[in-house]
């Protein structure tokens, strides 16, 4: 019996979904920092970024050629998309400010 987190439908090259955390913001101080998490999976021999139950979301994928690691691209792919998500990084997070003593 097929996991859920499976490509239904889309040829003879679909493979298990696999998760990917990317740090966004470091830990400093008493913030503990922040990550993003996101899927992807292979599908005709190109990298797609999926949610978790293996539904492609990001309309794009990007080919693996002869000695590429999958797992290299989806970072990128997912870098990409936060770089090109339309808000500024870090707009709205909290500031942090040091210590003053008088």
């Amino acid at each position: 019996m097929a996991g859920t987190n499976r490509i239904q439908g889309l040829g003879a090259d679909m493979t298990d979904v696999n998760k990917l955390t990317l740090q966004v913001a470091r830990p400093r101080g008493t913030f503990p920092g922040k990550i993003q998490i996101g899927y992807w999976c292979i599908a005709d021999q190109c990298v797609v970024l999926c949610d978790e139950n293996g539904r492609p979301i990001a309309g794009e994928k990007r080919p693996i050629g002869p000695g590429d690691d999958p797992k290299l691209i989806a970072v990128a792919m997912m870098k990409a998309r936060r770089r090109g998500s339309g808000s500024l990084t870090g707009f709205h997070d909290k500031l942090v400010y040091p210590k003053v003593r008088f």
